[in-house]
């Protein structure tokens, strides 16, 4: 799926995109997440990484894992033998230890369709859960704690994530169960001329044939997961975002990225009415979801005293952003402020429904997936997001594979995730 790099200085093509699997060698870790930010305007709050080398030895702590294996949707078993990936298997079920796993989750051209391999690949992960929870790993400090040691220093994490945190998320998630679980794949659709492509193939130079994500589809996946607009957040933190007053925060600019006539204008006056300064100059850009707040080294404390009253936004450090003053560009996903309010002051953070603790991290695995509560059941359509979105309860779950207006999409078909080609 081609999606835009942030920052697109990290991009090699011209136009500052590349397909999602490509960003990761583009921009490392911080740029994956920032894309994927910019992409589904949901707030990433930690990030976790994971070689080949540790997911053989995750699946190891866990006493290996049991996959269930059908043949191709048209009847064909070639599906069985993958001498690309190493992978050798029997219809039915089949008990793999680190390394037939590893080869599992990387077959590709046995499949034939990456869409098959995006199935195996969730399927093995809600496996892996089950043995992990059915084990009590994820409820036992000190089992969790032998498999972060199994997997040694195969594991990334950011530098929020210590030990302590990983055992608080565990806890967190302590209601999820690989029954509870909903694989959903972005849905997209086949890049149009009007897009850039120069054939019927989707093929946009010099990227390939490509997908784009299907937007209408996409926000309807993402709805239940963002913030919804008027929702109250806490009272900003103690800090330094808390002691710089509205006074000392210079606006240079805010820019409309929402497609909603007047955003910019109306964001304006509230901001002015909370006592931020600065020219305040309002202009439109190009359509993003997330809401950004550029700004200078000089500028960071300032920036995150205005993003404590922004729902949803982020902040980003630009060279290039005015030293006087920050820049705000309004995402299709900000909910707006009202006029004259000091009192709904939000903050940027990731959304908690009551009942249900939602936690959303970007994992670099040996797999790619997007996972939400619901049944076993994935209706998907081609191209998975590096996004993992986990989320305990029993929370409504958008559909995929919806149509834009007339743009082509890749027809989806079910197939049940607890046995896959």
């Amino acid at each position: 799926m081609l999606v835009p790099v942030v920052p697109r200085s990290r991009a090699s093509a011209h136009d500052g995109r590349a397909k999602l699997t490509e960003v990761l060698a583009l921009a490392g870790v911080p740029g994956l997440v920032s894309t994927i930010e910019t992409l589904t305007g949901l707030k990433i709050d930690h990030t976790v990484s994971i070689n080949l080398a540790g997911f053989r030895a995750m699946t190891e702590a866990v006493g290996g894992v049991t996959v269930c294996v059908t043949p191709l949707p048209g009847g064909s078993t070639r599906n069985l033998h993958d001498a690309m990936s190493g992978w050798n298997g029997h219809l039915g079920l089949n008990r793999l230890n680190g390394e037939q796993a590893l080869a599992f989750v990387r077959t590709r051209y046995a499949l034939g369709d990456e869409r098959l391999r995006i199935l195996r690949q969730q399927q093995f992960l809600s496996r892996l859960l089950a043995t992990a929870t059915s084990a009590g790993v994820l409820t036992s400090p000190p089992k969790i704690t032998a498999l972060l040691n199994a997997v040694g220093g195969t594991l990334r994490v950011d530098s929020g994530l210590n030990q302590e945190e990983l055992l608080r998320l565990a806890k967190r998630i302590n209601g999820l169960r690989s029954n509870k679980v909903q694989f959903v794949t972005v849905p997209t659709r086949v890049a149009l001329r009007s897009d850039g492509a120069v054939d019927d193939l989707g093929t946009i130079p010099p990227h390939g044939a490509v997908l784009l994500a299907d937007q209408a589809g996409l926000d309807r996946v993402l709805a239940p997961l963002r913030p919804a607009p008027g929702t109250p957040a806490p009272a900003p933190a103690t800090g330094s975002a808390a002691a710089v007053a509205p006074v000392a925060v210079p606006v240079a600019a805010v820019r409309n990225a929402s497609g909603r006539t007047g955003l910019a204008a109306a964001t304006v006056d509230a901001l002015r009415s909370l006592g931020f300064t600065g020219s305040m100059t309002t202009s439109t850009a190009a359509a993003q979801p997330l809401t950004e707040i550029h700004h200078s080294p000089a500028l960071t404390d300032a920036a995150r005293a205005l993003a404590a009253r922004l729902p949803g936004s982020r902040l980003v450090e630009d060279g290039s952003a005015p030293g006087d003053g920050l820049v705000v560009i309004l995402g299709t996903t900000f909910p707006g402020l009202p006029t004259g309010s000091a009192t709904t002051a939000t903050t940027a953070t990731t959304t908690t429904s009551t009942g249900a603790a939602t936690i959303t991290s970007a994992m670099m695995t040996a797999t790619r997936v997007g996972a939400a509560v619901g049944s076993g059941t994935a209706r998907v359509t081609p191209v998975a997001t590096a996004t993992a979105t986990a989320t305990a309860g029993t929370g409504a779950t958008a559909g995929t594979g919806a149509t834009a207006g007339t743009r082509a999409t890749a027809a989806p078909f079910t197939i049940n995730t607890t046995c896959t080609p």
